[in-house]
């Protein structure tokens, strides 16, 4: 458990990320959604983003551009959800597409690290 690099341990905490929010994609796009649960999943996303923060800060082997690009990509799905949960922005396209994005990036940052 504790033999795993800091690459295989930072692509564990963006898989997570990346899953979380793929779950209040489809909870706050279905037709009733439990506002407590997306709240809870957004919290525990946003938790385990600032885990990565920090692993990402401590090691400079993580450093990279593809790195930056996830967390970008992240962060401008987070504020979206923020708008679609707080306000009256319902844009679920938009909201889709900034989840495709992370996938992206997120397949990118694997590919770069050659571990999967």
């Amino acid at each position: 458990m504790f033999d795993k690099t800091p690459k295989e341990l930072v692509l564990k905490d963006f898989s997570n990320i990346y899953n979380k929010c793929q779950s209040t994609f489809e909870l706050v796009t279905s037709r009733k959604y439990n506002e407590s649960l997306v709240l809870l999943t957004t919290a525990e996303t946003y938790a385990i983003a600032e885990k990565a923060y920090i692993r990402c800060d401590t090691a400079k082997e993580l450093q990279t551009t593809e790195v930056i690009a996830f967390f970008d990509a992240f962060e401008i799905y987070y504020f979206e959800l923020k708008q679609v949960l707080f306000h009256d922005d319902d844009d679920f396209v938009s909201l889709k597409n900034r989840l495709e994005k992370m996938k992206d990036t997120y397949e990118a940052l694997t590919a770069s690290f050659h571990l999967l």
